[in-house]
């Protein structure tokens, strides 16, 4: 090998999944970095190496890939390799076999940021087998590659990722065209399939971890937010990567601890403050607002915007969205989305920004018919008193909803800051659930109001199937639910059934309030049917979310026996109502855990000694009995 390659292979396909909603409508590679596209440091990365030809495989949002390359002046002419079917990083090479030719080239990912010296890499390739040599990074990332004491990459899928000794695959290779004898027939693969195939024949990429290199990937919006303080750090310190900062666009300053982003088309009023964020694109902030750890890429954003990342409504990719929009009034392309995420319940949230204005829409699906009865829920709700928000736009026929924005204070979040206001936020929202359980169910009743199926002795055998599926079997192995423990299990689920029903929440725990100073509302009360008092009051009090004193549980059970005298069973069947929506909570946390939603395992041991708490009270030794089992378990577990 004389020289460095001329050629590279540049892979800009990928859907960039994990950067959404901000590549919904951008596709990753034209993500900026200090207002510079992802793809453009990596251009002159390769044009300051002596790179004159590239190509460019392109498959997410090709169109805007295509015309920015296409616009661009510099030394290394592009051509395009468009894949109707994303093939993978080996796939990719496929296509442009003849293009590159019989000599070493470079492939390289388009949506890393990187500084490097390429000498190194050279090096190893004419030392090693002349496969390839792969730019590893020893610290940052998932470390799942090791390498022999020869530098050979030794495996790819490493048991042990993360221990000294592993290294990360940076997206960087100089490769030899040898490398398609070892490319899979299929039409889909990578290169890590490649080298693979290519070690079980002897042949061995060689690892190089650059020595003062600079690497990082822009993989979700608060690692991309990492990149521009970390750029901004090299370059105050002079090192290696600190040439990817530009200080023009930085309102905060160069020597600021923190950062603010502005991209020469975006625009921010008067009196914005902005830590450590980035707006671009043709995003407006308006007069006043504060952005923390924020990325706004279009649109129109107003007030106070928290680790938020916002896209204009029409990038947000939702079909439903503009007849939302045009029923509120909103101007699609003055409107901001940021994306909250989905849950279980089929649906999906979004909050939207029209200057300091917010809402949140809510488009969901009727596999769960009950999501298409909130905003008639909440108009009967808010007639009786209860403390719901306001409904903004209801299109049932779009399958969505706008309604009114109560920010992100929930009482779960009061808790876990201030712990020691519990009382003062608990007392009034106890007192609202008593109107909802009063009033809501005579409005209700009054107006023939749909609802789930009530809470029957089925339904309660329901949620002791779920715990006993998810959580019992599928986390610790229990072939079935212990005999006692289903008896004693059906004894309360037959008092439950057998008191004066009221129209439960279902769902009342402390994530599902939400705070704006003094001021709460109830949401996510769509499963609402009848059923026991008890079941509600025991979901706030011994919620698995947050921990409460006895003395404090015992006086606000009291508070609402003196707002809701007429339902004595509130209190009396208290712990027997925890005990069954303990279960129903811990068979909910196996299921969510089991499909990937790991947060939820937090939640487990809480839960467990909270329904032995509840048991011991009720008398409820086989329950209890369980309830110890498990918590050894679940420790047991934690420990390992």
């Amino acid at each position: 090998m004389t020289g460095m390659p001329k050629k590279a292979l540049v892979l800009a396909a990928g859907l960039g999944t994990r950067l959404r909603p901000l590549t919904l409508g951008c596709p990753k590679p034209l993500m900026p970095l200090w207002d510079v596209p992802l793809l453009e440091h990596v251009l002159r990365l390769l044009e300051a190496w002596g790179v004159e030809e590239v190509a460019v495989n392109l498959h997410w949002h090709p169109d805007a890939v295509k015309a920015y390359l296409s616009a661009r002046v510099g030394r290394a002419r592009a051509r395009f390799s468009y894949e109707p079917e994303i093939l993978g990083t080996g796939g990719a090479l496929r296509p442009v076999r003849e293009f590159l030719g019989d000599g070493p080239f470079w492939v390289i990912n388009s949506d890393i940021a990187a500084a490097l010296d390429p000498a190194p890499l050279r090096e190893a390739f004419v030392k090693g087998d002349g496969l390839a040599a792969v730019w590893l990074e020893p610290k940052k990332g998932p470390r799942t590659v090791e390498m022999d004491r020869r530098g050979r990459i030794t495996c790819y899928r490493s048991p042990t990722p993360g221990v000294p000794g592993t290294f990360t695959l940076c997206g960087l290779h100089l490769m030899s065209p040898r490398v398609f004898d070892f490319l899979p027939e299929q039409p889909f693969c990578t290169l890590v399939d490649a080298y693979t195939a290519a070690m079980e024949a002897g042949v061995f990429a060689d690892g190089v971890a650059v020595p003062g290199s600079y690497w990082d990937d822009a993989g979700t919006a608060a690692s991309y937010l990492r990149i521009h303080a970390e750029v901004k750090r090299l370059a105050k310190s002079g090192k290696t990567g600190g040439g990817l900062y530009d200080g023009r666009v930085d309102r905060c300053g160069r020597d600021a601890a923190s950062f603010f982003c502005v991209g020469a088309g975006a625009a921010v009023g008067a009196g914005v403050k902005g830590q450590d964020s980035v707006v671009c694109g043709n995003a407006r902030v308006v007069d006043g607002s504060v952005l923390r750890r924020a990325v706004v890429a279009g649109g129109c954003v107003g007030g106070t915007l928290t680790d938020s990342a916002c896209v204009a409504a029409p990038a947000a990719g939702e079909e439903a969205l503009p007849a939302a929009l045009g029923a509120m009034g909103w101007p699609p392309e003055g409107t901001a989305a940021s994306f909250l995420g989905a849950r279980g319940s089929n649906r999906s949230f979004w909050r939207l920004y029209r200057g300091a204005q917010s809402a949140i829409f809510i488009p969901y699906s009727l596999e769960r018919p009950e999501n298409a009865r909130y905003a008639g829920h909440a108009r009967v709700l808010a007639e009786a008193g209860v403390p719901v928000p306001a409904v903004l736009a209801d299109l049932p026929e779009r399958k969505c909803l706008v309604m009114e924005d109560w920010g992100d204070d929930s009482l779960q979040a009061r808790m876990a800051a201030r712990s020691g206001r519990a009382e003062a936020w608990y007392r009034p929202v106890v007192g609202a659930l008593a109107r909802l359980h009063r009033e809501g169910t005579r409005g209700v009743l009054a107006g023939g109001v749909a609802l789930e199926p009530p809470f029957d002795e089925a339904l309660y055998a329901w949620e002791r199937e779920l715990f006993e599926k998810h959580l019992l079997a599928g986390r610790y192995g229990f072939e079935a639910l212990p005999e006692e423990v289903t008896r004693e299990l059906r004894t309360i689920a037959g008092r439950l059934a057998g008191v004066g029903q009221v129209v439960v929440h279902r769902d009342f725990q402390s994530s599902n309030i939400l705070f704006r100073g003094s001021s709460f509302v109830f949401i996510d009360f769509q499963g609402m049917r009848m059923g026991a008092a008890a079941y509600d009051l025991a979901s706030l009090l011994y919620d698995p979310y947050v921990k409460l004193l006895p003395s404090i549980r015992e006086r606000l059970i009291a508070e609402y026996g003196r707002c809701h005298p007429e339902c004595p069973e509130a209190a009396g069947l208290f712990y027997e109502g925890a005990v069954q929506r303990l279960v129903q909570a811990l068979g909910a946390f196996g299921r969510l855990a089991s499909v990937g939603q790991g947060v939820f395992t937090r939640h487990i041991l809480p839960a467990l000694e909270n329904l032995l708490e509840a048991s011991d009270i009720c008398g409820l030794e086989a329950v209890g009995g369980l309830a110890e089992e498990l918590i050894a378990r679940e420790q047991r577990r934690r420990g390992a």
